[in-house]
C-alpha cells in the first residue's frame, strides 16, 4: 500500500533520477514524473502529497515554472523539496526563497537520508492535519497575535481582521470553529455572523463570539443569536484552551451519538 504520492519534477531521466525513483518506490511511495514545463506539472498538482524539484543547470531558465511553484507553496500550502548543486540552489532562490522549501538538499544526494527527510515531513504534516482548525476574526491586530500564540501549538489557526477577510479566507479553507469579535467597527460581529451564516461554505461552521463586555444584558444579547458560545476577551490562556477542548469533546460526543454537531455551546 502506497504511503504518499510524490511528483518528481526533473529535466532529463538520468542514472541519479532512476536511483531516486527506485528508492522512493522501495519505501512505498508512488512516483509521478514531470519535466520542467508548467503544462506537465499542472495536471498533477492537486493529486500529489509532496513535490520534489530535482534541479540542473537549465532550471533557472524556467522562471515561469519557478514562480508557479512558489505560488503553489504560498497560496495552496504545497510541500516542495529541492535537490541541486550550490549554484543551482542560489539561482532558484531568486524566485523561491529557501525558507519556503520543506528541505533544500545539495548534491551529492544520500538517497536513504533524503527519503527519511520526506518521511519526517509527511508524518509532521499528517499530525498537523489532524489538529482542529480555528479562524479568529478580530480587528485588533495585537489581540489576534496573542490568540494565535496561545493556540498555535494545539490548533491550526487562521486570522482575519474583518468580515470580508474572513469570507475570503473561508472560501478557500475549511475550518472547524470561528472565534468572532462581537464589537468590531464598520461591520460589527453580529453583521459578520449573519454574513457567514448566509454563505453556503460557512453556514454550518460553529461560531463563538468574543466580547470585552461582561454586562449581563450584553451577554443575553449576544446569546440571543444562538452562537456556539461566547468568551470574554480578558480570558486567560488556560481558560481559553479548556473551553475549546470542552467544545470539541462535546461536538465529537454529538457526532458519535447521532446528534447535531452544531448543537454545541459553552
Amino acid at each position: 500500500m502506497s504511503k504518499y504520492t510524490v511528483l518528481l519534477i526533473r529535466n532529463n531521466t538520468t542514472f541519479m533520477i532512476n536511483a531516486l525513483i527506485n528508492n522512493l518506490k522501495s519505501n512505498s511511495y508512488t512516483v509521478i514524473e514531470s519535466d520542467y514545463e508548467m503544462k506537465s506539472v499542472i495536471p498533477h498538482e492537486d493529486d500529489v502529497d509532496v513535490m520534489v524539484l530535482f534541479a540542473d543547470d537549465e532550471i533557472t531558465e524556467k522562471q515561469n515554472l519557478l514562480v508557479y511553484l512558489k505560488d503553489l507553496i504560498v497560496e495552496k500550502g504545497k510541500l516542495l523539496f529541492l535537490i541541486g548543486s550550490k549554484e543551482e540552489i542560489e539561482g532558484i532562490s531568486e524566485y523561491i526563497p529557501p525558507h519556503l522549501f520543506c528541505e533544500v538538499v545539495e548534491r551529492p544526494l544520500d538517497m536513504n537520508l533524503f527519503v527519511e527527510k520526506i518521511d519526517n515531513v509527511m508524518n509532521e504534516e499528517q499530525m498537523e492535519k489532524r489538529k482542529k482548525s480555528i479562524l479568529i476574526v478580530d480587528d485588533d491586530a495585537s489581540f489576534l497575535q496573542l490568540l494565535y500564540e496561545w493556540l498555535k501549538d494545539d490548533y491550526r489557526v487562521g486570522m482575519a481582521k474583518s468580515g470580508m477577510q474572513a469570507i475570503t479566507w473561508l472560501a478557500r479553507n475549511k475550518v472547524d470553529l470561528i472565534l468572532l469579535d462581537y464589537e468590531m467597527p464598520v461591520t460589527n460581529g453580529l453583521q459578520v455572523f449573519r454574513m457567514l451564516k448566509s454563505e453556503q461554505f460557512s453556514k454550518d461552521i460553529p461560531i463563538m463570539f468574543l466580547t470585552s463586555k461582561s454586562d449581563k444584558s450584553i451577554i443575553l444579547k449576544v446569546m440571543a443569536h444562538k452562537p456556539a458560545g461566547y468568551m470574554l476577551k480578558h480570558i486567560t490562556k488556560q481558560q481559553l484552551l479548556t473551553n475549546l477542548a470542552k467544545f470539541f469533546v462535546k461536538q465529537e460526543y454529538n457526532r458519535l451519538h447521532g446528534e447535531p454537531t452544531d448543537d454545541v455551546s459553552i
